[in-house]
């Protein structure tokens, strides 16, 4: 072989490499069909009605989803719950305390859903008063591993 059947081959090569590389990213892409959301949201958010979005699938819900004097319109909050409750079938939680009770609910909905949600949090703001961990654990038998 001579010199530039060699480069050529090395070449090939490392374009092999880099698509094999590429090749589960590429993959995961088109399965998801869109771009991953990238969005900064801030907190503590606008206090507005979330009841709409925490609706069970197949309830009666008014026009606007409640009858609460909540401002309906959208917050950091909803829109945040608006991503949770777009998982078709996982979703991973790393909160250091859990304590609303909107999060709470959405998780509760994806399980229901069938959606495998894991949240991890701090363990010793499990045990703080309000913390919805203690609930969901009542509730779904979740487990819990400390490290």
């Amino acid at each position: 072989m001579g010199r530039s059947s060699w480069r050529l081959v090395v070449a090939a090569g490392a374009g092999l490499a880099l698509a094999l590389e590429a090749l589960p990213w590429l993959v995961r892409w088109l399965l998801a069909g869109r771009r991953p959301r990238r969005e900064v949201l801030f907190f503590p958010s606008q206090v507005t009605c979330t009841e709409a979005l925490l609706q069970a699938p197949g309830l009666p819900s008014g026009p606007s989803g409640c009858r609460c004097t909540l401002p309906h319109k959208e917050s950091s909050l909803s829109r945040l719950l608006q991503a949770l409750l777009a998982a078709r079938s996982s979703l991973e939680l790393c909160l250091f305390a859990f304590s609303s009770p909107q999060l709470g609910r959405a998780v509760q909905l994806l399980h229901q859903r069938g959606v495998r949600v894991r949240v991890i949090t701090d363990c010793d703001y499990m045990a703080l008063n309000g913390s919805q961990i203690g609930l969901l654990r009542k509730v779904y038998r979740y487990g819990t591993t400390r490290t």
